[in-house]
């Protein structure tokens, strides 16, 4: 009977240590589900020629490769091609022929915060609002 009550104690020692280490890993693995960033979003940039309205569309195409465009209504500039990429959790744009790029991370679905830079200036902060 005693080896019967040790092997129970064993079995239930093993079992709580089982079940500590599978909640443990499953704390570590646990991982945020991905955000969407397709759509069109909205920000507004100061810059020394005054304050302009942008708006960043961004879809998935085949292969679920992300494109983005950015319109610029102020100046009648739709669809300007962007370098764009999304890895990481950080969106990065660049349009090299105006040497400006944006790194950012989606702060919820809604909302993208981040750093706008353009060569000789002064970097500033950008946020970005899902407007579809």
């Amino acid at each position: 009977m005693k080896i019967y009550a040790n092997l129970t104690r064993t079995s239930l020692l093993c079992a709580a240590l089982l079940i500590w280490l599978g909640m443990a890993c499953a704390t570590f693995t646990r991982v945020a589900p991905a955000i969407d960033i397709t759509g069109t979003w909205q920000a507004d940039f100061n810059t020394p020629q005054g304050k302009f309205e942008t708006f960043l569309k961004i879809q998935r195409v085949r292969n679920g490769i992300l494109l983005a465009t950015i319109d610029v209504p102020s100046m009648s500039a739709r669809d300007i091609p962007v370098t764009f990429s999304y890895e990481n959790g950080i969106v990065h744009w660049e349009i090299e022929a105006y040497e400006v790029s944006f790194n950012g991370k989606p702060i919820d679905s809604s909302t993208i915060e981040g750093t706008i830079v353009q060569v000789g200036r002064e970097p500033g902060s950008a946020i970005y609002k899902r407007v579809e």
